[in-house]
């Protein structure tokens, strides 16, 4: 619910296109550092506890969202919301301890089709509030709805099982020179990363830029410059999670049947295919509809099935003691060149043109193609 309308609600509140690049910017960074000791935290001491405490944080963070009365407040609770998902690489290690290898792209495609099915509805519910109370007042029921379903996630995550042996968790007294550890553990990482996913995270760097780049300006650009209504937008955000997640179950099954490698390919083709679309949409036409419709299934389809052939290629080659701390740095990785992407995409939307960050995208997306073809292979044996 609340993705359908953030960009034109903090909008509202004063933030240009400009500011919202550098919001996301800001939270992408935010959200990167926050890795760190995110996974060497799920590495060191386990996954579950760190899970269900941020999620509890995260939640109640919302309602600096809901009570907003400016662009500023969007900030700091951006800044709050993303330190909090210090838990992120504690449960992405989960999810990859708890399925076996050679099923892990249907697996996790079949995860994020349950959670995607509930949220199918949150588009129109979302563009209810918003055409019945206005877009500030609908905005915030949506937030304070967005706080009580958090906690009760998190009360939820609270029966989730832990995955790190035990013998591999050491407890917060036992631990000494946790500086000197904590420098160790990452300085392997990197080695790792180095010797084993150099690819993988060049790969990350452009992918990220291009698309993450794009991500914060769909709406604004659609509303602001394309001129869709706001109902007409939600509209389209709903059909767009049909065709996603009519999508996600063959994707994952394909993940697993032809390849993640294979697979990455044909998510930077659709990538590419939507961002061309979404910046060649006409203005006030009878046919900007069907560009934005198009375009964002593209891109909402390749968004997932990147996370999915991403996450099930890194379980696939990253042994189980250090996913969270790998995750944690190729996430740093990512979310830079991510948050590089979105100020730059912020700052060219308004000095050059509305529709140049999307052919940027496009540019930097084939580079990443490349990096696929080239430097990606998938390891003979898998990690358990």
């Amino acid at each position: 619910m609340a993705n359908t309308y953030y960009q034109v609600y903090a909008a509202e509140l004063g933030a240009t296109a400009a500011i919202l690049g550098m919001i996301s910017a800001i939270s992408t960074i935010v959200i990167s550092l926050s890795r760190i000791p995110g996974g060497y935290i799920a590495d060191r001491y386990g996954r579950k506890k760190i899970v269900v405490t941020m999620t509890f944080v995260i939640a109640l963070t919302y309602l600096i969202y809901a009570f907003a009365p400016s662009w500023e407040w969007i900030l700091v609770g951006a800044v709050i919301a993303n330190f909090s998902l210090i838990y992120q690489p504690a449960l992405l290690a989960i999810r990859a301890d708890s399925v076996p290898p050679e099923k892990r792209g249907v697996s996790f495609a079949f995860m994020d089709f349950l959670s995607s099915l509930v949220c199918l509805p949150a588009p129109l519910i979302a563009a209810y509030l918003v055409a019945t109370y206005g877009l500030i007042e609908g905005m915030r029921i949506v937030y304070l709805t967005v706080t009580i379903l958090g906690i009760t996630a998190a009360v939820i995550r609270m029966f989730l099982k832990e995955t790190l042996a035990k013998e591999r968790r050491e407890s917060y007294e036992t631990v000494r020179k946790i500086g000197s550890d904590f420098k160790r553990e990452y300085v392997n990482a990197l080695k790792f990363i180095f010797k084993k996913l150099p690819g993988l995270a060049i790969f990350y760097m452009l992918f990220n830029f291009a698309f993450m780049g794009i991500l914060p300006f769909l709406a604004y650009y659609a509303i602001y410059f394309l001129g869709l209504s706001n109902e007409t937008w939600g509209y389209i955000y709903f059909l767009s999670q049909i065709v996603y997640l009519l999508v996600l179950l063959p994707v994952g099954f394909f993940i697993d049947k032809i390849g993640r490698r294979k697979m990455l390919m044909t998510i930077v083709g659709l990538t590419v295919f939507g961002a061309l679309v979404y910046g060649l949409a006409p203005r006030a036409s009878g046919d900007t509809v069907l560009y934005v419709f198009a375009g964002l299934s593209m891109i909402m389809v390749s968004n997932v099935a990147f996370f999915t052939s991403a996450s099930a290629l890194e379980a696939d080659i990253v042994p189980r003691e250090k996913r969270g701390r790998t995750s944690a740095v190729l996430g740093l990785v990512s979310s830079f060149s991510a948050a590089a992407g979105q100020s730059l995409a912020g700052v060219v939307y308004e000095d050059v043109s509305p529709r140049f960050p999307f052919f940027v995208a496009v540019a930097v997306l084939l580079a990443a193609f490349a990096i696929v073809l080239l430097l990606i292979r998938e390891p003979e044996k898998k990690e358990l």
